[in-house]
């Protein structure tokens, strides 16, 4: 036997698989070869489980496998959370990956190297391998096989770019689709701008005549405008001349006023100087005038002193003839008072003092306390028995209004406004709310429709009800636009309620039915539908209005009434027979021949007449219900009255004591307060006594008499001196102020000529002053004329094209503003001819010129572009599709050689496509019978073991051109006859089993006996079951077995 050197794994190869509650598993480890990997089992054992632990362990999603889409259905049943663990070859170190599966939250951790990492950190540890688990062609699970016989051309040409071959064959390929696209793009993007540049070229040439009429109009319009800006430019210059003569007489009227305000200041001077002079003569005539009155003050002051001595001496006089008199008024005085305090002493002494208060204080403070609670829980008690009144009032009306209801219940307006409760909410409340306003209106608004009809045949209520809609019967009625506008604005702009109101204030005040009432029994009916109704008037002119009552006969009988007789009558174009409504058409056109379409009347619903009993059941139970609560509530309210009865008269009890406590209080504060004014009465009799026995004797009052009255004898002399100082002083100082008098009256001269000099000044400044003012003012104007003809001709200058401004330099600046004008004028009226042309021409053919620059820039750059994509597509096929077709090539040799083995033909084939590189493909085409010609592998046309044998070999045709390191195919022999799965067994040993062969994982349920096996391979036997040893010792066992077979039978 041959050997060889010692396997060796390439890096990205699987070294060791570990699972914990995975699938099937409670705990595995295995660890595969380099090369082909058998993996036997029988069914159920977990052999799919290996491969699910290898996809999802290396970071792939479960949709890759075809099973479950969830992580969490991988766990094992009974556990909350299974992990698998995946060891590759490294090129210096291994790399191990551990991915955690929980059950609960349907989530996944990993662990990269023994420490925690992110998906995305394990996806590339991954991609360094260039590993594909996604790849049908590198990774084929069990239920994926039909998936590879289904894939298109297409798919199946990228993942063999993406399994073998060169390691660029993918990306050149995506390179040169999105070429492509970029070129079809080109293309269309090209085509499209060509054909709008060839229509605007045809569109522009028709218009050039025109423009060339255009271009004359612009040169007059530029003629005019030139004019125009001159004649602005005139008027500017000649008002310009009147500012400057303007402006020169202001500067005069200036000079003149500043010379006389000069002149002015001179004479104010004089008068300055006068002014002060008379003031300082003033001053000496105010001093001399009052020194004369300080004199006459004093001489006045000094006669009233006088008089006041005179009288004071007679008074000291008077006094002296009363001092007998007097002592013996004061000696009977005395002796009164001390009868007197005899008489209050004996008084005092025979009466008793009073008890004290205090006792009777205490017991008052009690009373009224007692009292005062007493008091307050009587008001409570009343309190109790108003709130009680208060309920039983409520009560009282809660049970009118229920009986309101009860009686409510059996009415028609009540049953159709509970109807409208229920089918529009909007309008009920409005009706409630128009209930409680219909005084702000000023005619009356009418309720809608459906509450306010009353139906006069009940016979008619299911005709009625059909010809008036559910707008029409929730409908309300303004009879004027003021109150239309007023409930519109007030429920509908504002509550935003959607409610349907009309006005009639413009429709026609009458309608007149199209047959005559006494006609309609001649043709067979009863009434028009208006004769059916009673309503308010407006309510029935908005009826006939909205739905024609008027216009519509009801026969109550359905065989009076033809209606191929009533086609005749044109007027009529809709009646009701019995229980159907007929409507007549007329044709428009030719005979206008007659149609005639019926329909059944609805079911009478909203205009009927029934009772609820239900609603009349809970009125009932509100008024019993309230009943009770008001007999309750009485018996209560007597009981309460009886204990304020009683506790009234305690209070009345607690009153009188008190009252009684309050009067003993009065008596005997009354005593004490007379004892009081006694003893306070004694004091002050002996306190007056003590004053009139310590005032002095008649001879010491007569010798202070005389002692006075030398005193003012002394003063009186006194003032008879001062008195006739007095006098000299002021006669003095009136002879002065007569000499200054004098000598004012000239002073006064002076000051009023000073003062009419400089009047008659100021009126000449004034005079000046008004003219500048009317000077200013014509100034101001012409100012103001001249800065808006300036700004107007700057604006004009400005809005001025260069052309136009060209124009108007180069014309001459002499002419007149009424020369230019003319000119102007003459322009115009040119220029007011109908040219037949306008802007919007001009405008055209200029956005078309320049859409076409436009285009033919957009067209050399796209030709540019798409050379340059197309030279790069070029480029990029030069080395993509060499490496793919020596690819397909060598796919094709082994493909067909190993086909050829099976006595069958197969070939593979690059599927090309002359526009789209996206459609390139590989076509697998097999023969398996003698008979047959080469047929395209697809999902139906072959046998289920036809297509697992085609392609396990298309499978292993890739494998010495794998690029991944490893390859992996879940039972693809399923359906394969044995001779078939013997001859692929042996082609998959011979091509995997070589040194250069990756490794390849092969997953089968059973095994032929004799097939060919390979040192290289490695077969791992599941073993699983409801026990099994803790440790198996397979060598031992092989051992034996060899040592059996030796020594034979």
């Amino acid at each position: 036997m041959p050997t060889h050197p010692a396997p060796s794994f390439r890096p990205g190869s699987i070294v060791r698989v570990a699972c914990e509650h995975f699938v099937t598993y409670d705990a595995v480890e295995f660890r595969p070869g380099p090369h082909l990997n058998m993996i036997v089992g029988p069914n159920g054992t977990g052999k799919s489980t290996v491969v699910c632990a290898i996809a999802l362990g290396l970071g792939w999603k479960p949709s890759v496998l075809g099973r479950a889409k969830d992580v969490a259905s991988y766990v094992k049943l009974g556990h909350s959370q299974g992990w698998v663990e995946i060891e590759l070859q490294g090129t210096e170190f291994n790399v191990t990956i551990r991915r955690i599966l929980f059950r609960e939250s349907n989530t996944s951790d990993w662990m990269l190297q023994g420490v925690p990492a992110s998906a995305r950190q394990v996806h590339q540890a991954v991609s360094q391998f260039n590993i594909e688990v996604g790849n049908l062609c590198a990774f084929l699970p069990q239920d994926r096989v039909a998936d590879f016989a289904a894939m298109t051309p297409s798919k199946l040409l990228q993942d063999t770019q993406h399994a073998a071959g060169h390691a660029q064959l993918s990306e050149w390929h995506a390179q040169l689709i999105d070429y492509g696209h970029q070129r079809a793009a080109l293309d269309a993007r090209l085509e499209q701008e060509q054909k709008e540049h060839d229509h605007l070229e045809e569109r522009n040439a028709v218009l050039e005549r025109d423009i060339r009429r255009y271009e004359e109009r612009l040169d007059l319009e530029k003629r005019v405008a030139a004019l125009q800006v001159r004649v602005v430019f005139a008027q500017y210059y000649e008002v310009k001349a009147q500012y400057d003569a303007a402006r020169a007489k202001r500067e005069e009227g200036k000079r003149a006023l500043e010379r006389l305000l000069q002149e002015q200041a001179p004479l104010e001077r004089a008068v300055e100087l006068a002014n002060e002079k008379l003031e300082k003569a003033q001053v000496v005539m105010q001093t001399h005038k009052r020194e004369a009155d300080e004199a006459h003050t004093a001489i006045l002051r000094l006669t009233a002193s006088r008089e006041d001595l005179d009288t004071t001496l007679a008074s000291l006089t008077e006094q002296e003839k009363q001092l007998e008199a007097h002592d013996a008024e004061r000696h009977a005085a005395i002796e009164d008072m001390r009868s007197k305090i005899a008489e209050l002493e004996r008084i005092i002494a025979s009466d008793t003092p009073p008890g004290p208060l205090e006792p009777l204080d205490g017991q008052l403070r009690s009373r009224k306390a007692e009292h005062r609670v007493a008091c307050d829980e009587l008001h409570d008690m009343d309190t109790q028995c108003l709130e009680l009144r208060t309920k039983q009032q409520r009560l009282s009306s809660q049970m009118d209004e229920a009986r309101r209801s009860l009686d409510a219940v059996d009415t028609a307006r009540h049953r159709r406004l509970q109807i409208m409760a229920r089918a529009d909410r909007d309008t009920f409340e409005a009706v409630q709310w128009l209930e409680h306003h219909q005084d702000l209106f000023e005619r009356t608004v009418h309720e809608p429709v459906l509450l306010i009809l009353q139906i006069t045949r009940p016979e008619a209520a299911r005709a009625i009800e059909t010809c008036l809609s559910w707008p029409v019967q929730r409908t309300f009625v303004c009879e004027t636009r003021a109150d239309y506008d007023l409930f519109t604005r007030e429920l509908i702009d504002k509550r935003k309620w959607r409610l349907n109101v009309v006005e009639l204030e413009s429709t026609r005040s009458t309608y007149t039915p199209p047959i005559p009432s006494s006609d309609l029994a001649a043709l067979g009916f009863d009434a028009y539908a208006m004769d059916c109704i009673d309503a308010p008037k407006e309510v029935l002119k908005y009826l006939c209005s909205a739905s024609n009552l008027h216009a519509i006969p009801i026969s109550f009988r359905g065989d009076r009434v033809r209606p191929q007789d009533m086609e005749q009558y044109r007027a009529i174009r809709r009646y009701i027979v019995a229980d159907t409504v007929f409507t007549t058409t007329y044709s428009s056109y030719g005979r206008k021949l007659p149609q005639t379409m019926s329909r059944v009347l609805k079911p009478l619903r909203n205009f009927a007449y029934q009772q609820d009993s239900s609603e009349r059941e809970r009125a009932e139970e509100n008024l019993s219900s309230y009943q009770h609560q008001l007999d309750h509530l009485r018996s209560e309210l007597e009981r309460r009255q009886h204990d304020r009865t009683q506790h009234a008269q305690h209070c009345d009890a607690l009153a009188q004591d008190l009252a009684r406590i309050k009067d003993a209080h009065h008596e005997l504060y009354t005593k004490h307060r007379e004892w009081e004014r006694r003893e306070a009465k004694l004091a002050a009799q002996r306190a007056n006594l003590a004053q009139e026995e310590a005032k002095p004797s008649i001879t010491v009052q007569r010798r202070r008499i005389h002692a006075e009255r030398h005193k003012l004898a002394c003063d009186m002399a006194k003032i008879s001196e001062r008195l006739c100082r007095s006098l000299l002083s002021m006669t003095r100082a009136n002879a002065s102020s007569d000499v200054h008098g004098l000598a004012m009256l000239h002073v006064y001269a002076d000051v009023d000529a000073c003062r009419a000099t400089l009047r008659e000044h100021k009126t000449r400044v004034e005079e000046a002053e008004t003219a500048l003012r009317s000077v200013l003012d014509e100034f101001t104007a012409v100012k103001s004329q001249t800065k808006e003809l300036q700004a107007r001709a700057q604006q004009q200058w400005r809005n001025a094209t260069d052309e136009v401004q060209a124009m108007v330099q180069a014309l001459a600046e002499d002419e007149s503003v009424a020369q230019l004008e003319a000119q102007l004028a003459r322009l115009q009226a040119q220029l007011d001819v109908p040219w037949g042309v306008g802007p919007s021409v001009l405008e055209t053919f200029r956005e078309r010129k320049e859409k076409i620059l436009e285009l033919q820039r957009s067209l050399e750059s796209g030709r540019a572009e798409r050379e340059r994509c197309v030279s790069a597509m070029q480029r990029v096929e030069e080395q993509w599709l060499p490496a793919l077709e020596a690819l397909i090539q060598a796919v094709n040799e082994r493909f067909s050689a190993a086909f050829d083995r099976m006595k069958c033909a197969g070939e593979v084939r690059l599927a090309r496509d002359a526009t789209h590189y996206e459609k390139w493909g590989i076509d697998i085409l097999v023969k398996f019978r003698d008979t047959e010609r080469l047929q395209l592998l697809t999902g139906q046309r072959q046998s289920g073991g036809e297509r697992s044998l085609a392609t396990i070999l298309y499978l292993l045709s890739l494998t010495e051109l794998s690029r991944t390191p490893f390859s992996l195919v879940d039972e693809i022999n399923q359906g394969m006859d044995p001779r078939a799965e013997r001859a692929v067994h042996s082609q998959m040993v011979a091509m995997t089993c070589t040194p250069e062969a990756g490794q390849y994982f092969l997953i089968t349920p059973k095994l032929l006996p004799g097939l060919a096996y390979h040192e290289l391979m490695k077969v791992l036997i599941i073993n699983n079951g409801e026990w099994l040893p803790e440790r198996l010792p397979l060598r031992e066992l092989i051992q034996k077995k060899r040592a059996a077979v030796a020594a034979g039978p």
